[in-house]
């Protein structure tokens, strides 16, 4: 085959993926398009769109059950987050710093929450939580929400501790820190983007989590299961709005996580000790 014949081939098939990937993106993405237009239709219907209105977003601040879902959701997503920082914080050095028979299947447990099917961890918790004769509250829903949150945050600092290494805790030692020291001047600095970027990727998904936090709710609704409710009984507009705001407010936690995490957020910067 000659040499332009061969270059032809490429470029045929460098168009071809390009079209397919086009495609991909297309399928994933038309419906939120979708979605985002219908929300400033001034229309019920998604037929017949003409003109452009923000008369269903200001319906969103009249809602008062709504807004109060809104709220659940925040303080549940703050919630699992801080504790989850914890919990993944300790687990995180347990087991990049600790050796120990199973430690393998140990990791593969942790994050069993995070990559199981929301129905089987939601019912197991249910399950759970009626056998203590626990009643369904604000309590058992951050308790599954942070059944989820804590791997999130464990193995994104997994990966740091990983990357960084042991000698600058080694050798911040050898100069005379205490334990204490050396976590509070030298590993925490270094860990600190990883640490950022896991609580809000963790809060995004609590944010969104709707499987888990329906089976384990009872009064006290999140604003996923609200809407859910919503849906129920008809689309209103309304649900395109918060699905429009619910869009937004996810993709700028992303774009703020993909800052602090990966290795161009890997910028080590040692705390000095005050004088």
């Amino acid at each position: 085959m000659s040499r332009p014949a061969a270059s032809l081939r490429r470029w045929e098939r460098g168009i071809g993926l390009k079209a397919y990937g086009l495609l991909v993106y297309f399928f994933l993405y038309f419906p939120l398009l979708i979605v985002l237009v219908f929300s400033f239709s001034p229309t019920k219907t998604i037929v017949g769109i003409s003109g452009f209105t923000l008369k269903w977003y200001l319906e969103l601040f009249k809602d008062q059950n709504l807004l109060t879902a809104f709220f659940h959701t925040l303080i549940i997503g703050v919630g699992a987050v801080g504790i989850a920082i914890v919990l993944g914080l300790a687990g995180a050095f347990f087991v990049s710093r600790v050796s120990f028979p199973g430690k393998s299947v140990f990791r593969t447990l942790v994050l069993l929450p995070y990559i199981l099917p929301g129905i089987l961890m939601g019912i197991s918790l249910l399950v759970v939580i009626k056998a203590l004769n626990i009643p369904l509250s604000p309590f058992t829903v951050l308790l599954g929400h942070v059944s989820f949150t804590v791997p999130v945050v464990m193995f994104q600092i997994m990966s740091r501790i990983a990357r960084m290494g042991p000698n600058y805790q080694t050798a911040a030692m050898d100069l005379g820190a205490n334990p204490v020291q050396t976590f509070w001047y030298v590993t925490l600095p270094m860990i600190r983007t990883a640490l950022i970027g896991a609580a809000l990727l963790a809060f995004t998904v609590s944010f969104d989590e709707i499987v888990i936090s329906y089976f384990l709710t009872g009064t006290w609704m999140t604003l996923p299961v609200f809407i859910y409710g919503m849906m129920r009984y008809g689309l209103s507009p309304k649900v395109y709005a918060i699905s429009t705001i619910i869009l937004f407010l996810s993709l700028a936690l992303i774009m703020l996580m993909s800052r602090y995490t990966g290795r161009s957020a890997e910028v080590y910067r040692v705390r000095r000790p005050r004088e």
